[in-house]
């Protein structure tokens, strides 16, 4: 993928940080600096309550991290190579 998309970036990124978040979280779950018992009520996916505010967390960082990624792939000029914003 020479030329990402910036909506390729940015589900690329969703995932890297989606993926660092439940790592950290099942970590401070085994240190026992999180108790579980709690999050598990309302942390059981798509629509619960703590999974959403998760999701639109790391959605708002994914789209300002597009940014960054868009302007390290850039050619060093104000735009980039190729158009970024198709498909």
């Amino acid at each position: 993928m020479k030329y990402p998309t910036d909506n390729q970036i940015k589900a690329a990124l969703y995932n890297i940080i989606s993926d660092g978040f439940n790592r950290s979280l099942g970590a401070l779950i085994k240190s026992g600096a999180i108790d579980p018992t709690k999050l598990n009520k309302h942390y059981k996916g798509a629509g619960s309550k703590y999974y959403d505010l998760v999701s639109e967390q790391v959605e708002i960082t994914a789209k300002y991290g597009t940014i960054g990624m868009r302007h390290l792939l850039s050619d060093g000029e104000e735009g980039t190579k190729k158009p970024n914003n198709a498909g």
